[in-house]
């Protein structure tokens, strides 16, 4: 078999392993919202997702993403497991001191007391940000995905979400109150993380490579970590601030509206997510190798297969509204045209989601921060400028256009780069 074949392969191996995982934790998502909306209402859910949204953006902001730098700088190099061990425990620390951070903010958000958390007392805002940014820990999925132990992410994954299923059953049928539905988001995720952890220092597998460990600086992890970390904190406007801007100004309705259309928008695209993640490794592979050949068929490949599965998970989800929004999400009802341009967003950056990491493995670090910082100042601006004039279908246009923006500008700077190197 020829390496671009054997590339592709393993990619849309572990992309499938990860869109297992992530349909095991979608699964959950579907019915524990409705049951949520059910106990709490509408305005409360949109609190609740501000709170998190606060506790995400403090962890960007205060982490610094080490483990990106193990994903990029690692692959086809030969480390000792103790030498893999020794990187992940530095990755630990960094993301150790943002979580205190997060304890931090939580704790000054509850001596504060502002309106849109009356409904919480302190320890619930402690619990949903611990809830929020459990998942989110990269260090321990940077650990198999390096390792190619995709596997044991799945089972961590389903066996959490299981527990928080069941625990959610219990609490809703036996004592429905938010502080009880926050409580059993939290406990599963930090089973997961330490399962996870214990199975990692248990461990004595290394990483192959054709590369001497020797050729490895830190200030290569260093440097993708630092990049990374800003790459994150300039991707705040489209992952966190728009819920701070929509739910510190609007109704908690109008947010939980909100809220609601974006997780419809992560599971249409819950089969291309992934590739995000497990690409990276393989377009690293390549250009460290200096097989930009391989790299650019890899992406060509993937971005076909992306499309095709994107659209037809968006179009089988608008053709079935009449089936599943009455019973899940009746509030959607009246916001149909909103709906629909989700999805085609959805649709949109799915395709081009392996465009985003080869660009990354490319090793253009400061391209893609600058890319990041101009396009997001742009979406603050269209974001402001649409909502005022057409409320939550320009939220979600604006959006749609960001998504549309940064996938154009990396696909020609990428055609450009192979252009002058092939």
């Amino acid at each position: 078999m020829s390496e671009p074949a054997r590339a592709f392969r393993e990619l849309v191996k572990n992309s499938s392993i990860m869109f297992l995982l992530n349909v095991a934790g979608a699964g959950v998502s579907v019915i524990t919202i409705p049951v949520m909306l059910a106990i709490a209402g509408v305005d409360a859910y949109g609190h609740l997702v501000l709170v998190q949204s606060i506790a995400l953006t403090v962890f960007t902001v205060c982490g610094f993403q080490y483990w990106q730098g193990m994903l990029v700088a690692l692959p086809g190099h030969r480390l000792s497991p103790a030498r893999l061990r020794a990187e992940v425990v530095r990755s630990l620390r960094f993301e150790t001191l943002a979580v205190a951070a997060v304890a931090a903010a939580m704790a000054v958000l509850a001596w504060w007391g502002p309106e849109q958390i009356k409904e919480f007392s302190a320890l619930n805002l402690m619990l949903l940000a611990l809830s929020a940014v459990f998942p989110v820990i990269g260090t321990h999925t940077a650990y198999f995905r390096l390792v190619n132990r995709y596997n044991v992410l799945l089972v961590a994954g389903f066996l959490a979400n299981l527990l928080k299923l069941l625990v959610l059953f219990v609490v809703s049928h036996y004592q429905p109150t938010l502080g009880n539905m926050v409580l059993a988001y939290t406990l599963p995720e930090l089973a997961r993380c330490t399962l996870l952890f214990s199975i990692i220092f248990a461990s004595e597998r290394g990483l192959p490579g054709e590369l001497e460990a020797e050729t490895l600086t830190p200030q290569r992890l260093a440097e993708v970590g630092k990049w990374s970390t800003l790459q994150a904190i300039c991707e705040l406007p489209v992952a966190q601030l728009d819920r701070l801007i929509i739910g510190f100004s609007l109704p908690g309705y109008t947010l939980g509206v909100f809220s609601i259309l974006k997780r419809i928008y992560g599971l249409v695209n819950l089969a291309t997510a992934p590739f995000y993640s497990t690409s990276i490794p393989e377009f690293a592979r390549h250009v460290n190798r200096g097989d930009l050949a391989g790299a650019y068929a890899l992406w060509g490949k993937t971005m076909r297969m992306l499309f095709a599965v994107t659209a037809l998970a968006g179009g089988l989800c608008y053709l079935t509204k009449f089936i599943w929004m009455p019973l899940l999400f009746p509030v959607l009802r009246d916001y149909v045209p909103e709906f629909l341009v989700v999805l085609v967003t959805a649709v949109v950056a799915g395709t081009f989601v392996t465009t985003h990491a080869f660009y990354w493995g490319m090793g253009k670090l400061r391209q893609t921060t600058i890319i990041s910082v101009g396009s997001n100042l742009l979406y603050l601006a269209e974001l402001w400028l649409l909502t005022l004039y057409f409320g939550l279908l320009g939220a979600v246009s604006a959006f749609l256009i960001h998504v549309l923006f940064v996938a154009m500008v990396k696909i020609i700077l990428l055609r450009r780069l192979r252009a002058k190197n092939l």
